[in-house]
């Protein structure tokens, strides 16, 4: 019998267990701990989390609290802001990077912590001079940030 050496060639299949789209903290930890071939468990040391808490932050049962955003996002290094991101989005990611709760980056911006919370959620559009303050306030913390990688 005759052999013959073929070799064909393909791109290799995505990971089923990667998230369609990056849309939350928990989507980006997922991708990150797969790219690092990192099992739940080891995430969950390194985060001083228990393996249930990873589970539940990748599947989006529950968002990290903001005791825990930072160490994340260490854990990410990197910022997961995209360009098209909301104002209400960016806000409550660098509020989390920053560790402050709604009520202290209120008074960080010198804004009522209500119209903060509404504007987070993305049903109130901040006012020209609040939304200044709030461009610094994010400026700030991703400069601080990205000091610290």
């Amino acid at each position: 019998m005759h052999s013959c050496k073929i070799q064909l060639k393909t791109q290799k299949p995505v990971n089923q267990a990667y998230p369609k789209s990056l849309n939350s903290l928990g989507d980006h930890l997922k991708k990150v701990r797969l790219d690092r071939g990192l099992s739940q468990p080891q995430v969950a040391e390194l985060l001083r989390v228990t393996t249930d808490t990873v589970t539940y932050w990748e599947t989006n049962r529950c968002k990290p609290t903001v005791k825990f955003s930072k160490r994340i996002i260490s854990f990410l290094g990197y910022l997961p802001v995209q360009e098209d991101d909301s104002i209400a989005r960016r806000l409550k990611l660098a509020r989390l990077i920053s560790g402050k709760t709604q009520k202290q980056t209120a008074e960080a911006i010198d804004c009522d912590a209500s119209n903060l919370r509404f504007i987070e959620l993305g049903t109130r559009k901040p006012r020209d001079q609040t939304l200044r303050k709030i461009l610094k306030f994010i400026d700030g913390v991703v400069r601080g940030f990205q000091e610290c990688l």
